[in-house]
């Protein structure tokens, strides 16, 4: 390590070196052609021992900077002896450095972290269906070992619908967790364009045509301007909206009663809002402030038990990462508005 030092200080040092010997090369030749030679032998000899001296004063700093320098290994930085302008910059670049690959890492081991409490919460969720659809297997087994008596059309029907219950939770949870692990590439599949967003809602109504006619809800758009074009990206914007309406068709369904979702498309103020109004149960206040928050489903999710409580959750990290925003007002029993707020200045 020593030797590398001494030999890495020559290679710096040989240019001065070099440019200070041939300097006095010249001066010697000057006077050999024009003086007395001797005359310039004592000042030479004195600039040259000021010269080494001025070199060894550099390499000490130069060797003391460079052996304390394994200290950054272990961010033992007031332990460096910065010495020169030119070491106390590099430190100073290099604290940067550091700043930010430690910013870095903190910031991966929260998405670590995140990404784990995600995928334990899930399976907690998902354990719970499985076990029910265990539990009424093994009930049907037994029966069907009774040979007292058959099993009824009715109990039939009713173990079949327990399991499709189960079994629809499990496939909601599954395109759940797909979802998340399609956020994670949000940052490489992100395009923001010029986006028209009434025919981007039209096009996603048109392709979920089936949901609506099968739940007896329609929608209506309402807005003064079918040319209102916002900054986003198109497909996650659509995805964002699809999550919403797939909220308020569930929450709004009653298959003897015709029900309608509002989209509502304001341009005033530098902004566009789009307001989904459904006509659905609501949701109590109690609830509202934690809608977004992850495996939250409240009071509704209790009684639909196909609720997952991720769906909102992936709409504000949307919403985030798109530079929208989104904002829930609901009154129980009076229906749901949510707004998408599309800033048409850079924010």
């Amino acid at each position: 390590m020593k030797k590398k030092i001494i030999t890495n200080f020559i290679k710096d040092s040989l240019r001065y070196i070099i440019a200070f010997y041939l300097s006095i090369g010249v001066i010697i030749l000057y006077y050999y052609i024009t003086a007395d030679i001797k005359d310039i032998i004592y000042p030479i000899v004195i600039a040259s021992t000021i010269f080494l001296i001025f070199i060894f004063i550099e390499f000490v700093k130069y060797y003391n900077f460079n052996i304390n320098i394994k200290d950054l290994i272990n961010l033992q930085r007031d332990k460096l002896l910065e010495e020169t302008n030119q070491q106390k910059y590099f430190m100073h670049v290099l604290k940067d450095m550091q700043g930010e690959y430690l910013k870095e890492i903190s910031r991966t081991n929260a998405e670590n972290n995140s990404y784990k409490y995600f995928v334990s919460q899930w399976i907690h969720n998902m354990k719970t269906p499985v076990s029910i659809i265990s539990l009424v297997l093994q009930k049907i087994k037994v029966e069907n070992m009774n040979t007292e008596r058959n099993l009824s059309q009715e109990e039939i029907s009713s173990f079949i619908q327990e399991i499709v219950e189960e079994n629809t939770k499990l496939q909601n949870g599954l395109e759940q967790l797909l979802n998340i692990l399609r956020m994670e590439q949000f940052a490489k599949d992100y395009e923001p364009e010029a986006v028209n967003l009434v025919d981007s809602i039209k096009e996603l109504i048109n392709s979920k045509k089936s949901l609506f006619i099968y739940n007896n809800v329609f929608p209506q758009i309402e807005c003064e301007d079918d040319n209102i074009t916002v900054l986003t990206d198109e497909k996650w914007n659509k995805f964002m909206i699809e999550q919403i309406i797939n909220n308020a068709v569930k929450y709004s369904s009653e298959r003897d009663v015709k029900k309608y979702i509002k989209f509502n498309i304001m341009n005033k103020h530098g902004e566009v809002k789009l307001n989904i109004i459904d006509e659905g149960i609501g949701i109590p206040e109690i609830d509202i402030n934690r809608l977004f928050e992850p495996f939250f489903t409240g009071a509704n999710g209790r009684k639909y038990k196909e609720a997952t409580g991720i769906g909102l959750y992936i709409c504000e990290q949307l919403a985030k990462n798109l530079k929208h925003k989104i904002h829930i007002e609901s009154k129980q029993g009076r229906g749901t508005k949510v707004t998408i707020t599309y800033f048409l200045n850079s924010q």
